[in-house]
C-alpha cells in the first residue's frame, strides 16, 4: 500500500484530492478549505502522476488564505464533543496504552499528532482545534498538551494518591462546569476537542512547489 496524502486533483475539478494510498477519495480541497466531491469508479483508478517540474501558478498569500479559512470554516460550536465523548475517548486511550504495551501508543500518538488527533481520538473522529488559530493543533501542541501537561502530570500525581485524586476531582469539576466541555490542560492551552467525522478540520498541506522559478 502507498502513502496517502493530498495531490492535485486528476480529476480537474479541485486544487487537491485526497490519494489514500490506493486510490483518489472524495475529500478535495480548494485554498485551504475542504470539502467532499464523490468520484466515479473510473476516475478513483486513475494513476498517482509525479508533479510536474513546473511551478503552478501563483496562488493567495498566507494573509488572504487565512482570512478566507476563517470564514469557510465550520461553526465550532455545534461540533464540540460532548462530556460522555470526552470521557468515552479518556477510557479509550487508557485502554489503547495497554494493549499497546505503551510504546505503540507512543509511536502511534508521534505519527496523529500532526493531525490534531491521538490514538483514541482518531479512532472515534475527533481532533484538537487551537482557539486562536480555529485550526487542528500541530505536532508540536498535540505533544505539550498529550505528553507534558497530560501524561507526564497525570503519571506524577499517580504516584503521590492524594493527589492524583484530587487532579482528577478537579478536572472533572472543570469539564462539567464550562460551555466548552474543556478540561484543565484545553483551559491551559486555548483549546477544545471536536466531533470531526467528516474530516473538515483535517490539516491541508501547503503547496510543495517554490514559488518562482
Amino acid at each position: 500500500m502507498g502513502v496517502s496524502s493530498w495531490e492535485p486533483d486528476p480529476t480537474g475539478r479541485h486544487q487537491y484530492r485526497w490519494w489514500d494510498g490506493e486510490q483518489w477519495t472524495d475529500q478535495v480541497a480548494n485554498d485551504g478549505v475542504q470539502s467532499v466531491d464523490p468520484v466515479s469508479s473510473a476516475e478513483a483508478g486513475f494513476p498517482l502522476e509525479t508533479p510536474p517540474s513546473a511551478p503552478p501558478p501563483t496562488g493567495p498569500t498566507s494573509e488572504e488564505l487565512e482570512s478566507h479559512l476563517g470564514i469557510e470554516q465550520p461553526d465550532l460550536s455545534r461540533m464540540l464533543a460532548s462530556r460522555g465523548q470526552r470521557f468515552g475517548a479518556l477510557l479509550l486511550e487508557l485502554l489503547l496504552a495497554v494493549v499497546t504495551l505503551v510504546i505503540g501508543w507512543l509511536i502511534w500518538s508521534l505519527i496523529v499528532y500532526s493531525r490534531g488527533q491521538s490514538p483514541a481520538k482518531q479512532v472515534l473522529k475527533m481532533r484538537v482545534i487551537r482557539l486562536e488559530s480555529r485550526r487542528a493543533a500541530d505536532w508540536g501542541w498535540m505533544a505539550l498538551r498529550d505528553l507534558v501537561l497530560k501524561a507526564v502530570v497525570i503519571f506524577f500525581l499517580s504516584g503521590v494518591f492524594l493527589l492524583g485524586i484530587i487532579w482528577i476531582i478537579v478536572n472533572g469539576i472543570v469539564l462539567l462546569n464550562n460551555d466548552r466541555n474543556q478540561t484543565v490542560w484545553d483551559k491551559m492551552l486555548k483549546t477544545v476537542v471536536i466531533s470531526d467525522p467528516h474530516n473538515l478540520f483535517k490539516p491541508v498541506p501547503q503547496a510543495r512547489y517554490p514559488q518562482g522559478s
